[in-house]
């Protein structure tokens, strides 16, 4: 599978913006719960996909992946991971691969509860979050080439560091209504806490079962304000495979659905609104 090329940077931040420091959270669950309802479920297959992910990461130029942290909820053996992270790092980079046990989900919900309840516990026992300002957070077997151009953009656009950067969208036939991407979104610590955190507590079995539609209720008030962006600024593709459907996101049969994507974040950014 093609990973996809390093993205460096698309531009310098104006030199009076202080410059976000990222820390790149990868979520991991190498053995799913019996309840999860994901095809890609072997927790054989699902290791390699976060190995060849870490590896990635590692050497991804851009600032967004200069500290990594890797949490992992279903107390699998870690032992390969902190291999890669101490010896296929060639830049060096700050890695914390932390067990966050809790992978079970509650009965009315989906695996999103527990990602939540991942983020909730691991980010409060990570050191490297006390030496940065913001958090990426990435589904761990998936990579985002793109990831870097977005920032930039974000950066150079907004005069000081932004607060949220998440993609919502509008469902189209047969679902109705909005929601968040949740495999990728970054916010500022301070978001985190004062928004995000015990959110998971509000997720039930009817309008909040999932966790796009969680994301969504929670960053839909900020919409308009300076320093909140609820679409990416440009397409940020995920590379990998589908833990829902274990189906390639590159596959041949997703190629116009990101091309069209790709078209309306140009002509018509604010479409889904």
């Amino acid at each position: 599978m093609a990973w996809g090329e390093d993205r460096k940077s698309e531009a310098a931040i104006a030199p009076d913006v202080a410059a976000p420091r990222y820390l790149l959270v990868m979520t991991a669950t190498i053995t799913p719960a019996a309840n999860a309802g994901v095809k890609r479920a072997d927790p054989k297959l699902r290791l390699e996909d976060y190995k060849r992910a870490l590896r990635y990461w590692l050497n991804y130029e851009h600032p967004a992946a200069d500290r990594i942290l890797l949490l992992e909820n279903s107390g699998a053996d870690l032992g390969e991971l902190r291999a890669i992270a101490a010896d296929e790092n060639p830049r060096g980079k700050p890695v914390e691969i932390l067990s966050v046990p809790g992978n079970r989900i509650p009965e009315g919900t989906n695996y999103g509860y527990t990602e939540m309840q991942m983020l909730d516990d691991g980010l409060a026992l990570s050191q490297l979050r006390r030496e940065t300002t913001h958090m990426i957070k990435a589904t761990g077997r998936l990579v985002f080439p793109a990831l870097g151009k977005a920032l930039d953009r974000i950066n150079t656009r907004v005069g000081k560091p932004f607060d949220l950067m998440v993609d919502c969208r509008k469902l189209g036939f047969p679902r109705r209504g909005f929601d968040a991407a949740v495999q990728l979104f970054v916010c500022s610590h301070e978001f985190y806490e004062r928004v995000l955190r015990d959110a998971k507590k509000e997720m039930n079995s009817t309008d909040l079962r999932l966790l796009e539609h969680l994301i969504f209720r929670k960053v839909i008030p900020f919409k308009g304000q300076p320093g909140y962006y609820l679409r990416f600024p440009c397409n940020i593709e995920p590379v990998g495979y589908s833990g829902f459907k274990s189906r390639s996101y590159r596959s041949p049969k997703t190629a116009l659905t990101r091309a069209m994507r790709a078209a309306l974040r140009v002509i018509a950014p604010d479409y889904w609104f």
